[in-house]
């Protein structure tokens, strides 16, 4: 390997090692242990949720808007399953490729050693990070 090629390497290690230390100080976790949920218990809330919960909600510009509904969706959740493997994520979020602004959703802990997503103000869970023509760049988590 050249010199070059060593210190490109490095330097990719660095990034990779500062970028998780930068997202560790801005995450916050308040317990030290999280009780994954299986697939079946978040499918299960999530329609209580769509069917009972979210038709009763109404979004209102800087009074319950996202952090609300993933505030929402988090304790109620933790609420119904007994488990606490549900947090709430905090990024940007881009559609169809236009950066639009900040947002807040969840991030559920699965039995499998997964993550998955929720978007609260439809329901909708996803892995990765797209939802339809939405990106959900993750900054943030709070457990």
């Amino acid at each position: 390997m050249h010199v070059i090629e060593v210190i490109s390497l490095l330097q990719a290690r660095v990034k990779g090692w500062l970028n998780k230390l930068f997202f560790s100080i801005r995450s916050w976790f308040f317990d030290v242990e999280y009780e994954p949920l299986t697939l079946k218990e978040l499918e299960t809330f999530i329609d209580k949720w769509v069917k009972e919960i979210l038709p009763k909600l109404i979004y209102t510009k800087e009074r319950f808007d996202c952090d609300d509904f993933a505030g929402l969706f988090k304790y109620m959740c933790i609420k119904e399953t007994k488990k606490n493997g549900v947090g709430r994520a905090i990024g940007k979020v881009y559609y169809k490729g236009e950066f639009l602004g900040y947002h807040a959703w969840n991030i559920v802990i699965l039995d499998d050693g997964s993550v998955i997503n929720v978007e609260p103000q439809t329901g909708e869970a996803f892995y990765g990070s797209i939802l339809h023509d939405w990106k959900y760049e993750l900054l943030a988590v709070i457990l």
